[in-house]
């Protein structure tokens, strides 16, 4: 069993690479693309696309491209999302020209600020142009940035979800738990810079390592159908002992997966595995099964798995998926609330026995303060009782099913319809 991945090895197939392009634009974005670390990938090209000069000159990727010289003459937007927006604007052709024919297009950028915030929305035109998927990976401000970087955050998240195929939030706030109390601000957003690293060399392992069940750019476009809606994402790592079951606890517990506006359920979903040669199958099989029962995905999942020779007691999971923003939503009748009111005795009445207690010895109730003042009336003045619908006409679902009859009693009626009840309105 310890050899299964590896027997499996030699049914592989030779592919041809797609061809993938990360984009960071502004100053974040640019920074964390940057530090990316894609050793075995040659063939992803990097990118930057900035506002600042100064910014730009000291990075260390090649290919750099400063939008809006005529707009900021390259001192960047300072915070300012109109500066921003007209830079990329004014430089729209550059754009298309750096993003030219490409397969796979991953924007990375940070959102709160006047450059990446306005920039990556036009990019994302630009690009939804050609015929490339485009994800995005969006880090979101830290909570002491204050409101009007996450109100600028918010705004570019819900516009920037419009235009490209999935969108990857990653709020800083959330990922700093992994931190230390003592955690400085530089390592706090080496924290993200990390989490954008595992994200992009997952979609790039899954994309370009031949794998013993290989995911394509075909398998990527099943998930993302189209712009719009949400994105999950997250992944799990572990090493030695019960790697396959930490690796799982790793994923379940990854805090991208506990975010306060993730979908419940998802449409779709992907799940790749990277593992050594003694993955057995059967523990494939658990992940997969896991992995689905977790997260609910109702249509479809697309697995994949990748033989890493270097790998021992060692696994890497990786989970992608969406959720449109839109469900077809059950029609309901809108009804004009009512409100019920049936004095104890007339219950007793309507159950045909007496009651020894007045209404002078029943306690006071107390009234909800939401009642107090209330002017307007729910129902006409002369409205004297409630009407319900035929009983023929309230079984729904189970109106192809026999009725529930005891002792020549229809249980289906209501008790106050049995026992002629009547409810009266408060007016």
């Amino acid at each position: 069993m310890s050899h299964e991945l590896d027997s499996l090895s030699s049914h592989a197939t030779p592919r041809a690479d797609p061809k993938i392009k990360i984009i960071g634009v502004g100053g974040a974005g640019t920074n964390a693309v940057g530090a990316l670390n894609l050793e075995g990938f040659d063939s992803v090209q990097l990118a930057a696309i900035n506002t600042d000069a100064q910014a730009l000159a000291s990075s260390s990727i090649t290919e750099k491209l400063m939008i809006g010289r005529s707009v900021t003459r390259g001192l960047g937007a300072g915070g300012e999302v109109d500066i921003g927006r007209a830079a990329a604007e004014s430089d729209r052709d550059a754009i298309a020209a750096l993003i030219g024919d490409l397969d796979l297009i991953i924007m990375v950028v940070g959102f709160g600020g006047g450059t990446g915030s306005a920039a990556a929305p036009i990019v994302a035109e630009v690009a939804a142009k050609t015929d490339a998927l485009v994800l995005a990976f969006v880090t979101l401000p830290f909570s002491f940035e204050g409101q009007r970087r996450k109100s600028i955050a918010d705004e570019g998240l819900g516009e920037l979800r419009k235009l490209v195929h999935g969108v990857i939030p990653l709020p800083n706030d959330v990922l700093l738990q992994e931190g230390e109390e003592d955690t400085s601000v530089l390592n706090a957003f080496a924290i993200t810079d990390r989490w954008i690293g595992r994200g992009v060399n997952s979609l790039c392992a899954m994309l370009l390592k031949t794998g013993i069940v290989n995911l394509d750019l075909g398998s990527l476009r099943s998930v993302f159908q189209g712009q719009g809606g949400k994105t999950v994402f997250g992944t799990g790592v572990a090493t030695g002992g019960d790697y396959v079951k930490d690796a799982l606890d790793d994923l379940f517990i990854c805090p991208l997966l506990h975010l306060g506006d993730r979908p419940t359920q998802l449409d779709r979903i992907l799940v790749n595995v990277i593992g050594g040669a003694d993955l057995p199958i059967s523990r494939v099989n658990d992940i997969v099964s896991q992995v689905s029962k977790r997260f609910g995905s109702r249509e479809d999942i697309v697995f994949g798995a990748v033989l890493d020779q270097s790998r021992c007691e060692s696994l890497e999971i990786c989970v992608l998926g969406k959720a449109e923003m839109e469900r077809r939503q059950v029609p309901v009748q809108q009804v004009k609330p009512v409100e019920v009111v049936t004095s104890p005795s007339e219950v007793m009445e309507g159950l045909g026995l007496q009651s020894e207690i007045s209404q002078d010895d029943l306690p006071l109730q107390p009234v909800h303060e939401t009642k107090l003042g209330r002017k307007k009336k729910l129902v006409n003045d002369d409205q004297d009782e409630f009407t319900f619908n035929e009983v023929d006409a309230q079984r729904g679902y189970f109106e192809k099913t026999d009725r529930n009859d005891y002792k020549d009693e229809d249980l289906d009626v209501p008790t106050y319809l049995r026992r002629g009840i009547k409810i009266k309105l408060k007016v």
